[in-house]
């Protein structure tokens, strides 16, 4: 079990780079750019004379910003004082970490995924699932105990990794008229009851599984179940593959 990867703040390996850009009277004229190209803003931090500070993330990859005040220049990267700390990793903890887990939450909220469970559940977990794979099916039953109490509702992001119909097979599910009860009887039929998959899929649908596979990869699943969930503290955590214990993730 590890960390989510986009908070791993140690190990982010940040690339230092160096731009240039034309002088211009503008104020945050470099700043502005930078949110063009997808870099959020989260804090203005303490800087080194001459450099304007900033926490953010781009892509749900924390950083920091230090932007010259003659606008010329701007550098992405770590920063170290005189005695060796990394004032870039404590920024990070104290102002973006929040945000970023919070966005990491709101994408997986946007993804297409069928409800296990009660709405009003004090858990949610998410799982990348393929109805090719018996982990799935494995976790699905053994997971009933802590779905049926209604502490915890799972949202099965729908995929289609495994086989060449399982994306077809997935579509099925979600286009029928009540997917949460078709993919329950799928379950509870033990692999009995094999679901055809869809020669023809609405573009529409299609979308929609592809945005739930480029997340799955943007996030390094490589394997279902994918199972996200948060911790006591927040944070957020993950794992590939059927889970030795359950009580770890879902208490």
């Amino acid at each position: 079990m590890q960390k989510f990867k986009c908070i791993a703040l140690a190990t982010l390996g940040l690339s230092i780079s160096l731009a240039s850009c034309a002088q211009t009277e503008q104020s945050g004229a470099l700043k502005q750019q930078l949110e063009k190209q997808g870099y959020n803003f989260v804090k203005q931090i303490d800087a080194p004379e001459g450099l304007i500070g900033w926490s953010g993330y781009k892509d749900e990859y924390p950083s920091t910003v230090f932007i010259s005040k003659d606008q010329k220049y701007y550098i992405v990267g770590d920063l170290f004082d005189a005695k060796n700390k990394n004032l870039t990793e404590e920024a990070i903890n104290t102002h973006v970490k929040g945000a970023v887990l919070e966005q990491i939450w709101k994408s997986l909220e946007q993804t297409t995924w069928i409800q296990d469970g009660k709405k009003d559940a004090a858990k949610i977990v998410y799982v990348f699932t393929d109805v090719n794979c018996p982990y799935c099916h494995t976790f699905w039953q053994k997971a009933r105990p802590w779905v049926d109490s209604g502490k915890v509702q799972f949202r099965h992001i729908m995929v289609g990794v495994i086989r060449e119909n399982s994306k077809g097979q997935a579509a099925t599910i979600l286009a029928s008229s009540n997917p949460e009860e078709a993919f329950k009887q799928f379950n509870l039929a033990n692999g009995k009851n094999q679901i055809k998959d869809m020669a023809s899929i609405p573009q529409a649908l299609s979308d929609k599984l592809n945005h739930n596979a480029e997340t799955m990869e943007k996030y390094g699943f490589y394997a279902t179940p994918a199972i996200v969930w948060k911790n006591a503290k927040g944070e957020i955590e993950s794992q590939q593959g059927m889970p030795k214990d359950l009580h770890v993730i879902l208490d």
